[in-house]
């Protein structure tokens, strides 16, 4: 099982969660950690409580870490976290990476391919109508 940690703007990650539940009623959530960022939030508190919650999601082969905005300071604060084999991230949070995430985290064991995976299920999940 590989642990999930939504570092997000605000109240997204609260919100991309209750999504989830939505489409996973009976899922358990106990690897699954939101940290959301307020506008007056210090750089270093925001990392401090990250790192506190990092070993709460850890089961054995690491920690994705999902945030919204690449260069925001959600993801500034994520790119401390991530150490090799250990924990990885994707910024660009939508709605079909979350689902893929969330539904295929407790089958994964391996942190490179399951983030490769979550990646594909964001860009999959864009699509375009012009007409």
């Amino acid at each position: 099982m590989i642990g999930l940690l939504i570092i997000t703007h605000e109240t997204l990650g609260t919100a991309y969660t209750r999504l989830a539940e939505h489409f996973f009623p009976h899922f358990d959530f106990h690897h699954v950690a939101i940290l959301n960022v307020e506008t007056d939030d210090d750089h270093e508190n925001i990392i401090r409580r990250a790192r506190e919650r990092l070993p709460k999601l850890e089961r054995g082969h690491g920690v994705l870490v999902l945030t919204d905005i690449f260069g925001a300071t959600p993801s500034n604060a994520a790119l401390k976290l991530i150490e090799r084999g250990q924990s990885a991230m994707i910024t660009g949070l939508n709605a079909p990476m979350l689902i893929k995430a969330v539904n295929y985290s407790v089958k994964s064991e391996s942190l490179p391919e399951f983030a490769e995976i979550v990646k594909q299920a964001g860009i999959d999940g864009i699509l375009s109508f012009p007409e």
